[in-house]
């Protein structure tokens, strides 16, 4: 039984013990020994309204409830901190002398209110009091003892945030926080999980010790952020004052980081291919004293594309608005999403009826600032390929201005600028020109145009204003000059339908070859006019004049062939109508200009033979007037074209009718 007894006995001298030291531990004390040294380290009032409470379980330390921390003078927010209960853990060792070891700091049902005034000062600053002479505790002479806390715990707390710089205001609701940190030169470990707008948060912060990030040395640290579909992750050296980092971050999103949007910040709308579904980053990292970021060995996913480079991004750019400048490059790229895929590879702002109709959104010109070089392999935009693209954008104030240099594709290179300008409305200007280009594939893919076949050099000068890709389009002014080598007009046999008059020389199978074709195009309010279309070719020559409807996506084009018998002999000439769309025009002669052309040419014959006949007829009138003049006068027809004969047989005519009166004969 003597083990039984000793056990009893153990076991009294532990209760008595322990509820001795609950006596003793001295609450009150306690809590204003807390009130001091948290007014001697920030220099804001810590009020504990109600009461202080010593406990036993599930801790050893002491319970106060109503705690208040007073905000800046500046906030009219009402206090910075409320909580219900504070709960303090303190090490029994402490407790009957030297400094205080909190092992155990537990702030239940609070109320915190984060805020930056208009200056940008935050409430969370504080100004240190001076603490020259060391707090003592009242009625005391001794020195205050220091405190530890081993582990900090925020449960069921409400956290806003206000910007009064931004307007921004944000509010996290079940915020719990656990901090473990033995001292200012121990590790730093903070977990915490939030909701945030019903969306779950998560927080995970190391780093190697408080002090020396307080003391403004970079120190190791790491940071984990979780919320919904996105996730950050942050590993280097750190900073407090100023705030900076070097290490590596990684971050994905595959909700277009939506938490950001709470923050105020804007994320735009990202098309298939560029981070509509994922995007994902993992790079080396700085942030600067100054506030810049900088990101080198970059890896950057958007879907299923992937790019690498640097960027150099500045929060606060000059314009106010963020800026970035920086390089990407890419193997290839996936821009299907761009086009459709199946429809001749035509940009997604064409639609089934003409272009598209749809409100183009320029918000995203205005969003950022910044000059970026690219350079990539292979593009696909549906149908269409891009073999190489070089290039170097600007965008300043929602003006955008990208400059080729070169893009190479379908076996010739593009050179030039397209300006993109959201400035007052949205206006595009194009200035390219595309040497040795394939014609049949690139047109096909982008403007569904399949019949022409040859190498061309083409040079678009182009300006549009609207705020739709169909007004866009109607809009256009410009100029477009074209030259094509050797090739062929593919479902038309000009020569055959010339000879024939026969419609059965267009269709599938049936080509005209020619040496070449120029053409130069006017276009203003969207519609494209030419009336000097060249084409040549060894029994074949062609002008051509007509009209071609950008906006409609309509052609009203003659053509007029001459075929010959022989190279250089004359030959017959018969124009062709091309009308309709383009995708589908209707080819054929145009009979109706040949019988106006017939009935003309029959008119002018008989205005001709009329001249003739009056001209005869005159003439017989002037021969039969000679005559009878010859015959008045008296002398031969032939006299009558010599000015003295004529005067002559005048004279002699009067002098025999004067004789004749005077002798009355």
């Amino acid at each position: 039984m003597k083990w039984l007894v000793r056990s009893v006995l153990a076991l009294v001298t532990l209760v008595v013990v322990a509820v001795a030291v609950l006596l003793l531990i001295p609450t009150e004390r306690v809590a204003a020994l807390a009130a001091d040294q948290f007014k001697a380290a920030t220099g804001r009032t810590l009020t504990i309204d109600g009461a202080v409470k010593a406990t036993l379980w599930p801790r050893l330390g002491v319970r106060a409830e109503g705690i208040e921390i007073a905000n800046a003078a500046w906030s009219d927010q009402g206090p910075m901190l409320t909580a219900q209960t504070l709960e303090v853990g303190i090490a029994l060792g402490s407790i009957l002398g030297g400094d205080i070891q909190v092992e155990t700091l537990e702030v239940s049902g609070a109320e915190l209110i984060l805020e930056r005034n208009a200056a940008g000062q935050g409430n969370w600053e504080v100004v240190r009091p001076n603490t020259s002479s060391a707090a003592t505790v009242s009625g005391g002479s001794r020195a205050a003892r220091d405190i530890s806390i081993d582990r900090a715990v925020l449960s069921g707390a409400n956290i806003t945030w206000r910007d009064q710089v931004s307007g921004t205001q944000v509010r996290l609701r079940a915020v719990d926080l656990e901090t473990r940190i033995a001292d200012l030169d121990s590790p730093l470990r903070l977990a915490g999980s939030a909701l945030l707008n019903g969306q779950a948060v998560a927080l995970d912060l190391s780093a190697d010790a408080m002090r020396p990030l307080i003391d403004g040395t970079l120190t190791p640290a790491a940071l984990a952020l979780n919320a919904g579909e996105t996730a950050l992750r942050l590993e280097g050296r750190a900073d407090l004052e100023p705030l900076s980092f070097e290490g590596r971050i990684e971050a994905s999103s595959g909700d277009r980081f939506a938490i950001a949007q709470a923050f105020g910040v804007a994320v735009p709308e990202l098309p298939d291919g560029l981070g509509a579904d994922r995007i994902a980053m993992n790079a080396a990292v700085t942030l600067a004293p100054a506030g810049t970021i900088h990101l080198r060995d970059m890896l950057l996913e958007l879907d299923r594309n992937s790019l690498t480079g640097a960027l150099d991004i500045d929060p606060a750019g000059p314009g106010g608005r963020p800026r970035l400048v920086g390089n990407l490059a890419s193997d290839s790229l996936d821009l299907t999403a761009f086009s459709r895929k199946g429809q001749g590879g035509e940009s997604t702002l064409v639609a089934e009826t003409g272009w598209g109709r749809e409100v183009i959104d320029v918000a995203g010109l205005f969003a950022v600032d910044g000059e970026l070089t690219f350079s990539s392999g292979p593009i696909t935009l549906g149908d269409a390929t891009l073999d190489e693209v070089r290039a170097r954008a600007t965008l300043e104030n929602g003006r955008a201005v990208v400059t080729l240099q070169p893009l190479l594709a379908y076996g010739g290179t593009v050179t030039g600028e397209i300006v993109v300008n959201g400035r007052g409305g949205l206006s595009a200007r194009t200035n390219l020109d595309l040497s040795g280009l394939q014609m049949l594939p690139f047109l096909t893919e982008f403007a569904d145009f399949d019949r022409l076949v040859g190498q061309a050099d083409l040079s678009l000068r182009l300006l549009g204003v609207g705020g739709t890709a169909q007004a866009l389009v109607d809009s256009l002014d410009g100029s477009v000059n074209l030259k094509v080598g050797q090739g062929e007009v593919l479902g038309l046999d000009i020569p055959g339908m010339v000879r024939t008059l026969d419609l059965g020389y267009r269709g599938e199978g049936q080509k005209t070859v020619f040496d070449g074709i120029t053409a130069s195009f006017a276009i203003t309010g969207g519609v494209a006019r030419s009336d000097d279309l060249r084409l040549g070719a060894p029994y074949l020559a062609a002008t051509g004049a007509g009209e071609i409807a950008l906006g409609a996506q309509t052609i009203d084009y003659r053509l007029m062939p001459t075929v010959r018998r022989e190279a250089d002999g004359r030959g017959v000439t018969v124009p062709i109508l091309i009308q309709g769309s383009w995708s589908d025009p209707r080819i054929r002669p145009d009979l109706e200009f040949l019988a106006r052309q017939r009935v003309e040419a029959e008119r002018a014959e008989l205005e001709a033979r009329a001249r003739v006949e009056a001209d005869a007829a005159r003439a017989r009138a002037e021969e039969a007037a000679r005559q009878r003049l010859a015959e008045e006068l008296d002398i031969a027809p032939e006299d009558l074209s010599s000015r003295e004969a004529v005067e002559d047989a005048i004279r002699e005519r009067v002098e025999q009718q004067l004789l004749g009166i005077l002798t009355g004969q």
